[in-house]
């Protein structure tokens, strides 16, 4: 950061920036926040400016915080089958603006970093498994002679925003290339009141199974659902009320052997608008 750039900034917002890298490590799977992006304009005119926010805390609620490029593997749109990254400066806010060239659906993903936590009481480790519904790992932690104390995890945020440019609710959402992925199986912005929308849960490319989702609506934040995929990877998730709604899945693995983790888990959420 230069002095040029800190001498346009006040002080209030310097230290938000300062402190940003570190509230985002602070949005820990150990607190169950949710990270996700949002927009507040999901049917933007082609070409219009779109704001990108990101966005920590829980029940759909939270803080959001600067564009910080040391944060993120890669934060990118997909529209009109093609794929550009979002590129800016640290400390705007929205974290980014775009436009949209095409009509229909577009995707705008968010790929973190990893951060680390250690959980240095057993019970607190044992209620954040049980939350997001982590079947098999605490009988895997077990097994694998892992500590009840000082227990170790990376973990990263794999963010998807859905927007329907131009308002017309064509196009179909798809594999992007994060690492655990939500995928749209219809498009939202088409979707019938009263129709539960197929969602598929995808693990570097392959479906993933028995996954819990949980689904916020922001009309009733305080009532999230939560839902399991089958087999295939899908679940049906039911949207009764109309509005912007978040879907949030977590999947935890054995590290690799050069990390110095226990675990490592996988943030996955979609974002989107029922009409």
């Amino acid at each position: 950061m230069t002095n040029a750039f800190l001498l346009f900034y006040p002080a209030s917002l310097l230290k938000r920036i300062a402190a940003a890298g570190a509230i985002l490590c602070l949005a820990l799977p150990a607190s169950a926040h949710e990270f996700w992006l949002e927009t507040t304009d999901y049917h933007p005119p082609v070409t219009a400016a779109v704001p990108i926010s990101i966005h920590v805390g829980q029940f759909f609620k939270g803080n959001s915080f600067p564009y910080l490029g040391d944060e993120f593997v890669r934060f990118a749109v997909h529209a009109g089958g093609k794929t550009a990254d979002i590129k800016g400066m640290n400390g705007d806010m929205p974290a980014a603006n775009i436009a949209l060239p095409t009509p229909g659906l577009a995707a705008v993903t968010y790929h973190s970093h990893p951060f680390d936590l250690t959980f240095k009481e057993w019970k607190k480790f044992e209620a954040y498994i049980h939350q997001e519904g982590l079947s098999g790992v605490l009988a895997r932690h077990a097994k694998g002679d892992k500590p009840r104390t000082e227990i170790k995890e990376l973990y990263e945020r794999d963010a998807k925003l859905l927007i329907d440019a131009g308002g017309g609710g064509k196009g179909q959402d798809g594999l992007t290339g994060l690492p655990l992925e939500l995928v749209a199986e219809h498009n939202p912005y088409r979707l019938k009141a009263g129709n539960p929308l197929p969602v598929r849960l995808y693990f570097r490319g392959t479906p993933l199974p028995d996954v819990q989702i949980t689904a916020f609506s922001r009309a009733d934040p305080k009532h999230p659902k939560k839902y399991r995929t089958d087999s295939s990877g899908r679940a049906e998730v039911p949207l009764p009320l109309p509005g912007p709604w978040l879907l949030n899945a977590v999947h935890m693995v054995e590290p690799a052997k050069d990390q110095d983790a226990h675990w490592y888990s996988y943030w996955a959420s979609l974002v989107f608008f029922r009409p």
